[in-house]
C-alpha cells in the first residue's frame, strides 16, 4: 500500500470518479473507503489517501491529482510494463476508433468526449508525431500535437459541453434516476456512432477508456461484429491517445473561452467567491463543493 496527501480539490475529485465503486463502511478516522476487485482507496479525515500499489488504482490517481510529478514518478514501472507495441496489436482490424473524455473530474469547464477512425497506416503515423498518453504531456505539447493532429486529416467526433449544457443534460439524467456514467455512456455512444456510420465496414476495433462496463454496453448498440473492449488505461493505445489529446485541446480552448467572458481564472478561484448568477455557466453545480454555493 501507498499513499498521499491530497487537496481540497483533490478530495472533491476523488469522492466524484469513486461514486460507481464499491463503498464499505468507514473505520475509525476514515472518510471514504473503497474496495472494488483491484481498486483499494481509503481517504482518513486527515486528507491522507492509502492505495493499493497497481495500475487500477495509478489509473484513477491520474484523474485526481493535481501533483503531475508525483504521479509519473510513482507509475514509471507500470508505463515500462505496459509499454508494449500496442499499434501492432491493431493492425489486425481495417479500423480502430478509439474514444475518451476530459473534464469529468473537474469542478470548473467543459466536459469534453472525443473519438477518432484510424486506419494501420494513420496509426502508424500518428505514433511517429509522438502521440502518446497524455498525462504525460504539458498543456503545449497538447497544443503542438493536435495541430499535428489535424494535419493528418483522421475522422474525429468531438461533444463540447459548456458548464451550462453539462448542467442542464445531468439534471435531465437525474430526473429519470440516472447518474454521470450514464450520461458519460450516453455521449461516448454518440461519438462512436457517428464515426460508424462514416465507414462501411465492420472489420473495427473500438476501444474505449473504462469508465463503467455496464453502463456502457447499455447505450452503445452497433452491430455484433464489431469488436469492442473497454480498457483501463486505454490511453496506451494510440487511438485512445490521441482522442485524448483532441479532447484536452477543446478543454483548454473552452475554458479560455469561459473565463475570458466572464472575467475569471477558474483554476485559482474558489466556488465560494464565484458570483451565483453565473456560477451554472462556468461550474459543474452537482459537485459537492459547488452546490452550496449554487442553491
Amino acid at each position: 500500500m501507498k499513499s498521499v496527501e491530497l487537496t481540497d480539490n483533490e478530495i472533491n475529485r476523488f469522492l466524484n470518479l469513486t461514486k460507481e465503486y464499491k463503498h464499505e463502511k468507514p473505520h475509525q478516522y476514515e472518510h471514504t473507503r473503497i474496495k472494488d476487485g483491484k481498486i483499494v482507496f481509503i481517504l482518513y479525515n486527515s486528507k491522507k489517501l492509502v492505495y493499493n500499489d497497481n495500475a487500477e488504482c495509478y489509473d484513477l490517481l491520474s484523474k485526481i491529482l493535481e501533483d503531475k510529478e508525483y504521479y509519473s514518478n510513482h507509475t514509471k514501472q507500470y508505463t515500462e510494463n505496459n509499454n508494449k507495441n500496442t499499434v501492432s496489436f491493431l493492425e489486425n482490424y481495417e479500423f480502430t476508433i478509439g474514444s475518451d473524455e476530459t473534464g469529468k473530474g473537474e469542478w470548473y469547464g467543459p466536459l469534453v468526449i472525443t473519438a477518432v477512425c484510424t486506419s494501420h497506416e494513420e496509426n502508424l503515423k500518428l505514433k511517429e508525431i509522438g502521440v502518446t498518453d497524455s498525462k504525460k504531456l504539458s498543456r503545449k505539447n497538447i497544443l503542438d500535437l493536435y495541430c499535428e493532429i489535424e494535419k493528418l486529416n483522421i475522422k474525429q467526433e468531438s461533444i463540447v459541453l459548456t458548464p451550462f449544457s453539462y448542467n442542464k443534460l445531468y439534471a435531465k439524467f437525474k430526473s429519470e434516476g440516472k447518474n454521470l456514467n450514464h450520461l458519460l455512456a450516453y455521449l461516448h455512444s454518440k461519438v462512436i456512432t457517428n464515426l460508424l456510420s462514416q465507414i462501411n465496414t465492420t472489420n473495427v476495433l473500438v476501444i474505449i477508456d473504462k469508465f463503467d462496463y455496464k453502463k456502457m454496453n447499455e447505450y452503445l448498440d452497433v452491430n455484433k461484429n464489431i469488436k469492442i473492449i473497454q480498457e483501463t488505461n486505454g490511453e496506451r493505445f494510440i487511438p485512445v491517445a490521441t482522442s485524448s489529446i483532441i479532447a484536452k485541446y477543446h478543454y483548454e480552448k473552452r475554458l479560455k473561452d469561459i473565463e475570458k467572458r466572464y472575467n475569471i481564472n477558474l483554476r485559482k478561484t474558489k466556488p465560494k467567491d464565484i458570483d451565483k448568477n453565473i456560477i451554472d455557466k462556468v461550474a459543474k453545480v452537482h459537485f459537492k463543493n459547488v452546490k452550496k454555493y449554487s442553491d
